[in-house]
């Protein structure tokens, strides 16, 4: 997961947290900001079963933690250099990652992350990347890529569903990636568990995290699908519900990771 990266007291959440896991700014200066988003996200995606709090829907999988905020930048806001991301996914790539979590927004697109997605792809690597939480028309970059045929069929685009199932009214909508897009839970969801209370948040970073722990899901099968396979079935699969051809506003439909792993046999 490329996000704001665990906070060393967090790891204890995670059975399998990946000892290749990095913080990509050298010699950062300003580490007192604000990382629980890195930490919520990935304790979605991967935090093993305590008993004590919120689990990861694949609690078993190995987390890849890369950190790659502007140092200082969660101060405030977190932010991200195109560089750096394209340097994080390089990095997931040379680890030998399946999947690549991007719960990360730009209003633009981002020509210098292209080439190193392009790689992720060739290697056959499934990409997740947040809608984005405007209520707009069409995903945020890098999530739009999806809707390009070079990038295709290896990235998933996750909106955000209410408690529902139904589309969050902040999350953006399937727009041109509609054969891509998939709703996942991202409307108060509970994370950041305690003695005594949780946390409530919301957003399409942590539909991102449910959706790659789904594809982590398929591929941890016997036999192993590719990612192309596990993303299809993810898409294919999803809500009943969904109209019969991808959907401008929602897409595929709800993720039903039950009903893609019984199509894997």
């Amino acid at each position: 997961m490329i996000d704001t990266g665990i906070d060393p007291a967090a790891t204890a959440l995670f059975g399998h947290l990946s000892p290749q896991s990095i913080d990509l700014v050298p010699n950062r200066r300003h580490d007192t900001g604000d990382r629980r988003h890195g930490a919520q996200v990935a304790t979605l995606l991967a935090a093993r079963v305590d008993g004590a709090g919120t689990f990861g829907i694949a609690y078993g999988a190995t987390l890849l933690s890369i950190r790659a905020d502007r140092d200082g930048s969660c101060l405030r806001t977190c932010a991200f250099d195109a560089d750096v991301l394209a340097r994080a996914i390089d990095y997931a790539v040379a680890q030998n990652a399946q999947v690549v979590g991007l719960p990360l927004a730009s209003g633009r697109a981002i020509p210098a992350l292209e080439a190193a997605l392009a790689r992720a792809v060739a290697r056959g690597i499934v990409v997740v990347a947040a809608a984005g939480n405007n209520g707009a028309d069409e995903p945020v970059w890098p999530a739009r890529y999806a809707a390009e045929p070079r990038f295709a069929p290896l990235m998933l685009v996750a909106g955000a569903s209410s408690p529902r199932g139904t589309l969050a009214p902040w999350s953006n909508r399937a727009g041109t990636t509609a054969d891509r897009y998939v709703m996942a839970p991202g409307q108060h969801v509970i994370v950041g568990c305690g003695r005594r209370t949780c946390d409530l948040t919301s957003g399409t970073s942590y539909s991102v995290a449910y959706v790659a722990g789904a594809v982590a899901l398929l591929l941890s099968r016997t036999p192993a699908p590719d990612g192309a396979t596990a993303a299809g079935a993810l898409l294919s699969h999803a809500d009943a519900r969904r109209p019969t051809r991808s959907d401008p506003v929602v897409g595929r439909g709800r993720l039903d990771v039950a009903a893609a792993l019984r199509s894997l046999g």
